[in-house]
């Protein structure tokens, strides 16, 4: 059996921005409604014999949970995607909140499974079905590089945006790693995307480079301690006093220095002691990598997925409807992929 795993999020969403101009005869936004139906049809005419299923997020109730105590602990400034506020958000996003309910109406009439679990995102719940499947074949349409840990002999990604197929082989030939390391990858850098804080000023490529060397986020920091703990004991960490020095030294630009480091973490001593320039040769990426280990160890936990949910549903076909399917497409302006709906029949 293959299958056709959609993160309907990641879908739905980019087709809300991408055709954000595209309303009905009374005005409802329907960018989403064709985009989506769009790129399934592209889908069905790709993968004929896969089963679909689409898969939509829930909240994930074990990372908002670890996320929450990790700002009581100060290592975070904010929990997991509290950057996400519906007051802040552009219209796009808004017509996606208003019209999923309608959409998903839309999906069930082509016949096309869908899911949804209260306490777990998309991608735990395709993660889980990766590995609980007895499988020829499965792909996973997302653009959303998380997923690349779940990569394997048999499961790839379709990206939509770059309408390319990523396989286990074609990730480590561009990135030089395993999948699964591109977890650690993402503890070191973090993910604005997700409120995921990594280290201060590391990117992709910084934190690549350290996994291509040290294979897990954990060994490099056996590394790091090994070349930089008897510095720590020389510099011992900060008084409250020597604390307020530091985070008052300025940029030329007004900034703090430092503004994220607090009195309390580790190699504090280390971070003054390279500002009045009385040790060398550590270069600050590495400094701040020494200070926020608990903060990676955090942001590993978050951006592992979730891949053991018990009790998953059966993917089980559903009734498909022409007449009503074409209602649905006719109500929302996008007759023009109505000649095509009969590709949903087959499964």
């Amino acid at each position: 059996m293959k299958y056709l795993l959609i993160d309907g999020n990641n879908l739905a969403i980019r087709s809300a921005f991408a055709n954000q101009e595209l309303s009905n005869a009374e005005g409802i936004p329907t960018g989403v409604h064709f985009g989506v139906f769009q790129s399934l049809l592209n889908l069905k005419r790709a993968y004929p014999s896969h089963r679909f299923l689409m898969v939509w997020d829930g909240k994930s109730k074990r990372r908002m949970k670890e996320a929450s105590v990790g700002v009581e602990k100060k290592l975070i400034p904010s929990g997991y995607k509290a950057n996400r506020k519906k007051d802040d958000q552009p219209k796009p996003l808004l017509d996606f909140y208003a019209q999923a309910p309608y959409l998903k109406k839309g999906i069930d009439k082509a016949g096309i499974p869908q899911i949804r679990l209260a306490d777990y995102e998309a991608d735990d719940v395709i993660a889980s079905y990766c590995r609980q499947l007895e499988a020829d074949e499965i792909v996973v349409v997302t653009s959303d590089k998380d997923y690349f840990q779940l990569l394997d002999d048999k499961v790839s990604i379709w990206n939509g945006m770059t309408m390319e197929k990523i396989d286990k082989d074609t990730f480590k030939e561009k990135y030089e790693i395993e999948p699964l390391q591109f977890v650690d990858c993402g503890a070191l850098s973090g993910d604005t995307s997700d409120n995921i804080f990594g280290i201060p000023s590391w990117g992709e490529k910084t934190s690549i480079s350290m996994i291509k060397t040290h294979k897990t986020w954990e060994n490099m920091y056996k590394w790091l301690h090994e070349e930089y703990d008897e510095r720590r004991e020389q510099f011992p960490d900060l008084s409250e006093e020597d604390f307020k020095q530091l985070v008052g030294i300025k940029t030329q630009k007004g900034n703090q220095k430092y503004p994220e480091i607090d009195v309390s973490m580790p190699f504090t001593g280390v971070a003054l002691a390279v500002e009045q320039k009385k040790t060398k040769n550590i270069k600050k990426n590495i400094l701040l990598a020494l200070m926020f280990e608990e903060r990676v160890r955090l942001a590993y936990s978050l951006k592992k997925m979730d891949d053991d949910i018990d009790g998953l549903p059966e993917i089980s076909t559903t009734e498909y409807n022409a007449e009503k399917l074409k209602e649905y497409l006719d109500y929302y302006d996008i007759e023009s992929l109505t000649d095509e709906i009969g590709m949903f029949k087959t499964g």
